[in-house]
């Protein structure tokens, strides 16, 4: 499974246990957190839960986000044990190599899952019960390209019975031009983002390259002085991993482009006012509606706003600990509801 059970500062009381994951390089880890529906049977598994959802949060995010438990909470009420993987440096503590995920890292998803499908055969206790994914923003376009990476094996090697993700950002090449269009998006949320990214930037210098700003490993310059998203994403995400320039990393990684190789039933939902995507795309010729052969439904809700819909406002003498899931949890749980009903 990997190394112990943790419990430092950073994993929140909603969570009954985490475990330290080995990447699958053997030189850097991520962290997963587990929430059981039932009694603990054993590792990843209730006494008599229905199956495990394995969910994965959005940038700069991690599972103790409200986004993150709010769905589990909604999991959980349909009998599915929770885990959520922390992306590497997502956990409380900085990964050990250069560079931690984006958009298309689906690395250490299908790490997991090897990780999961190996202990059918190692450990008696843990029954092959029915596996879903599930995931919000970032996280929604890891697990979509994951499936149409993996197409019929997700379930023949990995028993992934369907999937249910929200926000998910299809085109990231249309995306970026509309986000940083002049206007509103391009005041508040591109330069926001735009500080993150930089951010994260002198974060990897300081840590992983002994902060010399002349390094090789990406140009640290050129990132700090960028303008756009678009060119610090150019400056130091592409060369982190290796994709020639930014349109070179949105093309290899939007999830958009592997819409065509997912084989189990998935759902997306998406908001038409998300301010972060092209309003104008939206790849229904994609989907089962659409007339395409891959078993992909999507909704697209008129209001949302980029995962706006999730929050639930506690209602009164309802405390945190005990509260309702919101609207956008509960479909997306109806939907793998469906589907295990539908097997």
């Amino acid at each position: 499974m990997g190394d112990e059970a943790l419990g430092d500062d950073s994993t929140s009381t909603f969570w009954d246990e985490r475990q330290r994951i080995t990447s699958c390089c053997s030189q850097d880890f991520f962290s997963v957190d587990i929430k059981y529906a039932s009694e603990r049977k054993t590792t990843l598994q209730s006494v008599e839960s229905n199956g495990l959802v394995v969910l994965i949060h959005g940038l700069e995010s991690n599972s103790n986000s409200s986004l993150s438990t709010d769905m589990a909470a909604a999991y959980l009420d349909d009998g599915l044990d929770v885990v959520c993987i922390n992306f590497r440096g997502c956990c409380g503590s900085p990964n050990d190599t250069l560079g931690a995920y984006h958009l298309g890292f689906t690395d250490d998803l299908r790490h997991f899952l090897k990780i999961i499908s190996n202990r059918w055969d190692e450990d008696e206790l843990f029954e092959k019960r029915p596996i879903y994914l599930s995931g919000f923003s970032l996280g929604a376009n890891v697990v979509t390209k994951c499936l149409g990476e993996l197409g019929e094996a997700a379930l023949t090697l990995y028993n992934i019975h369907g999937a249910a993700v929200c926000g998910a950002p299809f085109d990231c090449e249309r995306n970026i031009k509309y986000f940083e269009s002049p206007g509103f998006n391009r005041a508040v949320y591109s330069q926001n983002f735009l500080k993150t990214l930089k951010r994260r930037a002198q974060e990897q210098l300081d840590q992983h390259c002994d902060g010399d700003p002349n390094t090789t490993a990406f140009d640290y310059q050129r990132a700090m002085a960028a303008t756009t998203v678009a060119e610090v994403e150019n400056a130091f995400i592409a060369p982190i991993y290796g994709f020639r320039d930014n349109i070179d990393y949105y093309r290899c990684t939007s999830c958009y482009y592997f819409l065509p190789g997912v084989a189990v039933p998935l759902y997306i939902i998406n908001a038409g006012d998300d301010p972060f995507f092209d309003p104008e795309f939206y790849p229904i010729e994609e989907t089962v509606d659409g007339g395409s052969l891959a078993p992909v439904k999507l909704l697209r809700t008129r209001h949302g706003g980029h995962l706006g819909y999730l929050f639930h406002q506690l209602e009164e003498n309802e405390t945190s600990q005990d509260k309702k899931a919101s609207w956008m949890p509960l479909e997306l749980a109806r939907f793998i509801r469906h589907v295990r009903d539908s097997q």
